[in-house]
């Protein structure tokens, strides 16, 4: 989940329902000492290496008028170049590492694109004047962040990467473009780690959830998928989710544990997680081999707020944005992916019913297509929803707010049991 839409669900998470803390929130208790200035809320866990990369809100303290802090440990072990903040133990392969946005060790770019008058400096290297302040719309710690830059009624969009992976995303986005790929027009890049777009072409999908044609969209995905998966990447799409299946569960039963001991009442979660790990955990591995011949490139992080839809029509793809992790893959992982998101989706509007609703038509026609028990790959499809799902309840258990973990895992078990205990 992107740290933002992380960031609104913990503002909404009561104190007394947090579980106790993690061992990576010691760690940066430890550190800051008594430099922590208020309450510490889990953001994100993605993992990474051999640990993983977690993202804590410092939210002021009552009445005091401190501004809100970002905190992240990395508990990796991985080297970066420059370091930017706290390193617990060897440098070279250091226990943790703890940084306060936007200082990113691995996006240098972060910092200047984050502040105006910086970001002014930036974006005018890059041939673009903008007016307003940097609006952060997407950060991914380590790994990139996406920002709307504007001046008067122009947007554009700047992607913080690596500093290596730059060229390479500019290759991979032209490429696609080249074979008829609606992604948006670079307009300049740097091998600081930054690229330059235009808008994608169209709509959000998300603001036409009301009118579109859930049928109709998925047809156009379809032939989305297909144009992607004629241009030859060069590449390797992002590494399956589906590889990180006993890391999320590890780490939800640790999560629940925790909130079980901190005195929460955890049974209306511990039956949904029960039943998603029990079906992921009965696939067959005959059932996830990848035939060669099934491979072809892939979006590799496909979901509906990465698609934008024509004006005139709320069913007819005219954009894809966020390619950065696309390559040689499997179809069923951007299946997955779509239908994983769209699970969390309909819990994260759970307050806006028309949006909740709009969500679950297009997952219900999704799960009906892809997960339609005559299909080939089905069960392969299947298992990596249900991953999916555990990676997206993750981050709201691990903030205590166990009754949206919960509403997630009970969507999933009941869209997967179908397919998994025929």
């Amino acid at each position: 989940m992107d740290d933002d839409r992380a960031l609104a669900s913990a503002a909404t998470t009561p104190a007394s329902a947090r579980p106790p803390m993690s061992a990576e929130e010691r760690l940066l208790r430890d550190a800051l000492g008594d430099d922590v200035r208020g309450e510490l809320r889990v953001l994100s866990r993605e993992p990474y290496g051999a640990g993983a990369l977690t993202g804590f809100e410092e939210a002021p303290r009552d009445g005091e008028a401190a501004p809100t802090r970002y905190w992240y440990v990395d508990t990796s072990g991985k080297r970066v170049d420059a370091e930017t903040g706290f390193v617990l133990g060897d440098p070279e392969h250091p226990e943790a590492r703890i940084w306060l946005h936007p200082a990113d060790p691995r996006l240098p770019a972060l910092a200047p694109a984050s502040f105006p008058d910086a970001a002014a400096t930036l974006m005018g290297r890059l041939g673009v004047a903008i007016d307003r302040r940097p609006e952060l719309l997407v950060y991914r710690p380590g790994k990139r962040a996406m920002f709307r830059m504007r001046a008067g009624e122009r947007e554009t969009y700047l992607k913080i990467v690596r500093p290596a992976a730059s060229a390479s995303i500019v290759q991979l986005q032209e490429a696609l473009r080249a074979g008829g790929v609606p992604v948006p027009l670079i307009i300049g890049w740097s091998e600081l780690g930054v690229v330059l777009t235009e808008t994608a072409a169209g709509v959000p999908l998300t603001a036409r959830l009301a009118q579109l044609d859930p049928e109709r969209l998925l047809d156009s995905v379809e032939l989305l998928r297909a144009s992607i998966a004629a241009v030859d990447a060069g590449r390797d799409a992002r590494a399956s989710l589906a590889l990180r299946q006993d890391w999320y569960l590890r780490r939800l039963d640790a999560a629940l544990r925790r909130a079980v001991d901190g005195g929460a009442d955890a049974t209306a979660l511990a039956g949904p997680l029960e039943a998603v790990a029990r079906l992921v955990g009965a696939v067959d591995a005959s059932d996830l081999v990848v035939e060669d011949d099934v491979r072809c490139t892939v979006h590799g992080d496909l979901h509906v707020g990465q698609l934008f839809v024509a004006e005139d029509d709320a069913s007819a793809i005219s954009g894809v944005i966020d390619i950065d992790t696309s390559g040689l893959g499997d179809p069923a992982d951007d299946e997955a992916a779509l239908m994983g998101h769209l699970v969390a989706s309909i819990v994260l509007a759970r307050r806006d019913p028309e949006r909740a609703a709009g969500f679950r038509r297009l997952l219900d026609a999704a799960a009906a297509r892809w997960l339609a028990p005559d299909r080939p790959g089905a069960r392969r499809v299947a298992h990596r929803t249900g991953v999916h799902v555990l990676a997206h309840a993750l981050a709201p258990t691990e903030r205590g707010d166990l009754a949206m973990a919960a509403e997630e895992l009970a969507i999933g078990a009941a869209l997967l049991t179908p397919v998994l205990e025929r």
